[in-house]
């Protein structure tokens, strides 16, 4: 599965659901091929997220939490 898919399935779940859990400006990660020389690796809002191309597989995404302030900066550096 995509970040893309997972972000358009995880949106259906909220609307259908409708528990305000997250949304579309819930900040997440998208990880693709970690550990290779063309990884990728892309924070932002799911709506930003969905226009990303994150290339072929494996991904990954991780909704994000609250963060310390470390992470922050990481969370800026990658950062669209």
């Amino acid at each position: 599965m995509t970040v893309n898919t997972a972000i358009e399935q995880l949106l259906e779940v909220e609307e259908a659901r409708g528990e305000s859990v997250y949304g579309e400006n819930t900040i997440c990660v998208g990880f693709a091929r970690l550990g290779s020389e063309d990884q990728k690796v892309v924070a932002g809002s799911m709506k930003q997220l969905l226009t990303v191309d994150f290339g072929p597989p494996l991904h990954c995404l991780v909704i994000v939490g609250k963060t310390h302030p470390v992470e922050e900066e990481m969370l800026e550096f990658y950062g669209l």
